[in-house]
């Protein structure tokens, strides 16, 4: 289990690794910003290789991550993330990959988006890179393939308007 694979001291085990990606999964299932704020470094590097940003990497707080995590949930508040496949390390023991899905409903208000009641029906995978801060592992990158929910879709739609109507020629 993720605590007792956390509680062992020394080196940063890829047991210890894979069970803070466990931990992060299971604050989102919990709904609870802490203990997915926890997981983070107080920076941390993502690419999104699948959205509008086509995997250039940008800067997050580790409370940015949670207050994402809370948007979405806001707008999916019977979400249910489950493993695909078990996080794992790979054979060094630096990355851990994790496979996933999600099920639920966009069902509720968030980021100023009305609930439209579509089921999500996406899944991803993503690889985290932790690294030892103040004695614990932090997930610093996160590297993302996935698909969207209606809502995330939703999100991209005046950023898509936007790029579409600075990229016209008169």
């Amino acid at each position: 289990d993720w605590e007792l694979a956390l509680q062992r001291k020394g080196a940063i085990t890829s047991e210890a690794k894979e069970a803070v990606v466990r931990r992060y999964f299971a604050g989102v299932n919990a709904k609870d910003r802490d203990m997915i704020v926890s997981c983070f470094a107080d920076q941390v590097e993502l690419r999104d290789m699948c959205g509008i940003s086509k995997g250039a990497p940008r800067l997050a707080t580790a409370a940015d991550m949670g207050d994402r995590c809370m948007e979405f949930v806001a707008a999916h508040p019977d979400v249910r993330v489950f493993f695909e496949q078990e996080p794992r390390a790979d054979r060094e023991g630096v990355w851990v990959w994790a496979h996933w899905a999600e099920e639920g409903t966009w069902s509720g208000e968030s980021c100023g988006l009305a609930p439209e009641g579509t089921p999500i029906d996406v899944s991803g995978q993503t690889r985290f890179l932790l690294e030892e801060r103040d004695g614990e592992p932090k997930i610093v990158k996160q590297v993302v393939y996935r698909t969207f929910t209606d809502w995330e879709l939703a999100l991209q739609k005046p950023v898509f308007q936007e790029i579409a109507t600075t990229n016209v020629s008169a």
